[in-house]
């Protein structure tokens, strides 16, 4: 392993997981590698041109390494990270009325079971 180097092991996403965390985690990478900013649109007057390219093509690179086959195809012909990033989003992020009324039901159906653990209950409802 090269100095300064760390391995960060994601599962890789194949659109039956928890979205949400996952994309979490890949941020995590993203700024633990340096290369957060490449999610933005628009380069900072910051950053050269140089520097720019290389962060949106290695933040590309490590959102793909994260994503199983299956999900892979959706976004192969996305040349940027934040495109990459956006399409993910609006395929596995559901935000119709039919999921927030799914929500709530879960939610209202909810019920502990005497003597579980508090954390592993909570747990069990964002999944």
């Amino acid at each position: 392993m090269a100095p300064g180097f760390t391995r960060f092991d994601v599962e890789k996403f194949d659109g039956t997981g928890n979205f949400g965390l996952w994309q979490t985690r890949v941020k995590d990478i993203l700024a633990q590698q340096g290369i957060l900013k490449g999610l933005q649109e628009t380069k900072s007057a910051k950053v050269d041109n140089d520097a720019w390219e290389d962060m949106q093509v290695q933040a590309a690179a490590t959102i793909r390494l994260c994503l199983a086959d299956q999900v892979m195809y959706h976004v192969m012909n996305e040349d940027t990270p934040k495109g990459i990033w956006d399409k993910l989003a609006n395929r596995y992020i559901s935000k119709s009325a039919t999921n927030k009324l799914y929500l709530k039901q879960k939610f209202y159906e909810l019920k502990m079971q005497e003597g579980s653990d508090l954390v592993e209950h909570v747990n069990a409802f964002n999944q």
